[in-house]
């Protein structure tokens, strides 16, 4: 896997990995479902490969800081869209200019920050590390949070457990609300996983197996 590969997995706005025609349809006809998409998508790179980063980069602590205060203010809009779109009466009072154009703004800086974090990572780690780290990152979308919480971190010991209770509340929020954000979610992050499994395997097949040496 290269960087370019690692791309289409991390991304949060142009990933393509696990996409399929019935969950692409679903989040072209409900906003919700791309809100939730992006959601866990930012949770599932802060808490799983902005560590690595920090690790692994030289200036990797500054970068995952701009990243994280990038996630946040992108967290922002796409919660005030969520509120916009869930009928909320509150979503009026964005203090911004206009929501559309603050939202389109916010993912395009976020995704160029994040591009070039991924790419510059990706070139340091072994295609073994970076087949794992992707999978970490889709294994965590499964558990991740579905709606943005701009004031949450996820970072360290204290973050992983609200990774986690917060994943769960929003689960139970968009089952009982029948939102279908976390279903689909759910479904791309599966496929993802079933798809690096299957190029593993064919990985395999295709790699030259060596006679055993005579004794």
């Amino acid at each position: 896997m290269d960087s370019d590969a690692a791309l289409t997995e991390l991304s949060t706005v142009t990933r393509t990995a696990g996409v399929t025609e019935l969950t692409a349809e679903g989040a072209a006809d409900d906003g919700r479902v791309q809100i939730g998409r992006y959601a866990a998508r930012l949770a599932a790179f802060e808490r799983i490969v902005l560590p690595v980063a920090e690790r692994r980069l030289d200036d990797g602590k500054a970068r995952a800081e701009q990243l994280r205060k990038g996630g946040e203010q992108l967290n922002t809009v796409l919660f005030w869209l969520d509120r916009h779109l869930t009928g909320d009466p509150q979503a009026k009072t964005w203090p911004g200019e206009d929501l559309d154009q603050d939202v389109q703004a916010a993912l395009a800086t976020y995704a160029e920050m994040e591009q070039g974090l991924v790419t510059e990572l990706a070139a340091t780690l072994s295609e073994a590390d970076l087949t794992e780290l992707v999978a970490s990152y889709h294994e965590a979308e499964q558990v991740a949070p579905t709606r943005p919480h701009p004031n949450l971190s996820y970072g360290g010991a204290l973050g992983r457990l609200k990774f986690r209770l917060t994943g769960l509340v929003d689960d139970v929020r968009d089952g009982t609300e029948s939102r279908p954000a976390g279903p689909v979610v759910g479904a791309e992050a599966a496929q993802a996983l079933r798809n690096l499994d299957e190029d593993a395997d064919a990985d395999a097949e295709h790699t030259p197996k060596h006679a055993p040496a005579d004794s």
